[in-house]
């Protein structure tokens, strides 16, 4: 727990931990590097803690979740899963699987976001104040980071 760390007299950057083994805002990783870092190398030297959580702006084609498949039975990642935003309408429920700032189905931009928070799907707004704050810095990859 950060709070408790730095209460303890130890540097603690961030006021909350994640499971990430890089900084969730880099945006200069590709995906596959985040795949080489959740790789056997690495994990083999863990006993828990190591799933990917790999956030992107939209979902990829079939053929992309195939071809990712691939990469990480090649590169020894084990544990992973894909994480992409959804927009939740305050105003009517509707729940749509894309980062959106309006409703598509009344148009209102009372919206909020599910994402996950340690493997769990959750409203954004039902993080804690720190949790919040990295999500909020988290760098959810885009079609340019896509290449395989």
């Amino acid at each position: 727990h950060a709070k408790w760390d730095k209460a303890d007299g130890y540097f603690v950057p961030r006021d909350c931990y994640n499971s990430y083994f890089y900084r969730v805002e880099d945006n200069s990783l590709t995906i596959l590097d985040k795949f080489r870092l959740h790789g056997a190398p690495y994990i083999e030297h863990l006993t828990g803690g190591s799933a990917l959580h790999m956030n992107l702006d939209e979902h990829l084609s079939q053929a992309q979740y195939r071809q990712l498949m691939r990469v990480a039975a090649e590169e020894g990642c084990n544990y992973f899963t894909f994480n992409i935003p959804n927009t939740v309408c305050n105003e009517c429920g509707h729940i749509d699987k894309r980062n959106l700032k309006e409703c598509p189905h009344c148009h209102s931009t009372n919206v909020d976001y599910l994402t996950r928070v340690i493997g769990y799907m959750k409203r954004v707004s039902n993080f804690s104040a720190a949790r919040q704050v990295e999500a909020g810095k988290r760098y959810y990859a885009t079609k340019e980071k896509y290449t395989v």
